[in-house]
């Protein structure tokens, strides 16, 4: 004689095991949706990257070459897809904001304008870093996610499936290829699909993680570049204006 929790049970696996084609459907759609979704994320991080690296290089040569920072403001109002440029673009904007736009290629400011000390120049630079890497992280950690929950979403659906031929097993009273067969087969399709949203999904976190490393240690070396570049300007134009003040308290006298 079944016990009421065996009673219980015995009724519930029949319900679970009818399921199974239902939750093996669903696993597949969550697992399709989970690969189209990574896909659209590998395509559209192989063309930001891409341009990133384009525009870098185009703006990098341009700074590197210039000598009037107006003419470093118009190669990265251009190449405004670099992280480069936007760093340049994000303390020449400052400069101005702060009224320091006492050297070449800004708009003049007042006289006794105070000039943005170092200190601030290299923290705007460093949150601009910050920011940049987490603009160009979006969408790494869905593939990280995918790449780690997929498997198991795809094991549900196969552990579902063999439950059903096993009870498809016990109803007909028989252990034959016939019948465990097809529903084996059927479950493992669930299985193939989570890794085959898994493997992408790995593969290109792992890369792109790698590229964005590598982007990451060059826009800390390019803040140094930046800070020594625009630290030397306005040390230039501090001396400049204390001579000017110099020459006009002279000319008082």
């Amino acid at each position: 004689m079944l016990t009421l929790p065996e009673q219980g049970l015995s009724r519930v696996i029949p319900l679970l095991a009818e399921l199974g084609t239902a939750i093996q459907l669903v696993v597949l759609a969550v697992l399709f949706l989970a690969s189209i979704g990574c896909w659209s994320i590998v395509f559209s991080k192989a063309r930001l990257f891409r341009r990133i690296r384009r525009d870098g290089d185009l703006f990098l040569r341009a700074f590197r070459t210039g000598n009037d920072l107006a003419f470093i403001a118009a190669a990265a109002r251009r190449f405004s897809s670099s992280p480069f440029a936007r760093m340049f673009r994000a303390v020449h904007q400052q400069l101005e904001d702060t009224g320091n736009g006492n050297y070449p290629g800004a708009e003049r400011g007042a006289p006794g304008a105070v000039l943005l000390s170092r200190e601030q120049l290299r923290h705007l630079l460093h949150r601009v870093q910050i920011e940049e890497v987490h603009r160009l992280e979006r969408g790494l950690p869905f593939l990280a996610t995918t790449a780690g929950v997929a498997p198991f979403v795809g094991l549900l659906g196969t552990v579902w499936g063999i439950m059903q031929s096993f009870h498809a097993i016990g109803k007909r009273g028989g252990a034959t290829l016939v019948v465990v067969g097809p529903g084996i087969s059927e479950a493992l399709v669930a299985t193939a699909a989570g890794l085959a949203a898994a493997i992408p999904a790995v593969v290109a976190y792992n890369h792109y993680v790698h590229r964005l490393r590598r982007l990451e240690a060059e826009l800390e070396s390019f803040a140094e570049e930046l800070a020594l570049v625009f630290e030397h300007t306005l040390s230039q134009e501090a001396q400049r204006q204390g001579s000017r003040t110099s020459l006009q308290r002279s000319q008082g006298f």
